[in-house]
């Protein structure tokens, strides 16, 4: 279970009516999601971020016109951003490179496919994907209430409606979900085997949260799913454990993996 009993919901220095509402859109939002969670929507009142965090630890979520800020401390905020993604794209629409991700999926772009992103973390993977294939629906899993918040509602600030209409957020574990077993295919980055930049929006994550044992989590996926993909670091054991089809990429600590229902020994 993720361990997270409060949060607060302020504005920017700089506020307005829409703001005030949207906080408190905000604030029934995340009441809905966790009965055990404490929500409370304080002012600003001009104070900086370091000034909130003086005497309250819990964490806060800044809420803007451009898109939410989840702060853990002054120091650890969570936010969306394309991140690598807005390369990898660039690269594919001018120069038609498909990034290793899209390469291993065993579907073209234009096929009319569901997918399960079992592991939405910062979103990048599942907008990449999103981007490239036209005609995909997809199902974005997130354990954590505040990540799946922030990272939910700054995709659909950011990006167009067109792609994320065709997007289902849920939060909550894909594990034993139906979508699991009825989808094309299922995406699993557990990400926290992997070494992760120092200022990356998933460090944070990674320190913030208690996620499902990666190999538990593998192995319940992998019982359901149709055609599996596995994201991990190059080194994991899960590729091996569960008999993976791995592509190597030389220059990258991380590797993908596929493993279909009919090749399973």
């Amino acid at each position: 279970m993720n361990i997270v009993s409060k949060v607060r919901i302020t504005s920017p220095v700089k506020t307005d009516d829409v703001i005030f509402l949207m906080m408190k859109q905000a604030y029934s939002e995340l009441q809905s999601l966790e009965l055990d969670l404490s929500v409370e929507i304080i002012p600003r009142r001009k104070r900086t971020i370091k000034e909130l965090f003086k005497n309250d630890s819990s964490p806060v979520i800044v809420i803007s016109h451009h898109m939410p800020v989840l702060y853990f401390s002054a120091e650890e905020k969570v936010f969306y951003h394309e991140n690598t993604m807005r390369f990898k794209l660039k690269r594919f629409n001018k120069y038609g490179d498909l990034p290793p991700l899209i390469e291993i999926l065993p579907v073209a772009s234009s096929d009319a496919v569901t997918i399960v992103d079992a592991t939405m973390g910062m979103g990048n993977d599942l907008m990449l994907m999103a981007h490239i294939l036209i005609a995909a629906e997809f199902h974005a899993f997130e354990t954590h209430p505040l990540i799946y918040f922030v990272i939910k509602e700054g995709i659909v600030k950011y990006h167009a409606a067109d792609i994320t209409e065709r997007i289902t957020f849920h939060y909550g574990s894909a594990v034993r979900n139906s979508l699991v077993s009825t989808a094309d295919i299922v995406y699993a980055d557990p990400m926290f085997e992997t070494t992760i930049g120092q200022n990356s929006g998933m460090q944070v994550i990674n320190r913030q949260i208690t996620t499902e044992h990666n190999e538990q989590l593998v192995s319940e996926l992998v019982k359901s799913s149709q055609c599996i993909i596995l994201k991990a670091h190059f080194r994991s054991q899960l590729f091996v454990q569960f008999g993976f089809d791995v592509i190597i990429r030389k220059s990258s600590k991380s590797h993908f993996g596929i493993l279909k229902k009919q090749t399973r020994k």
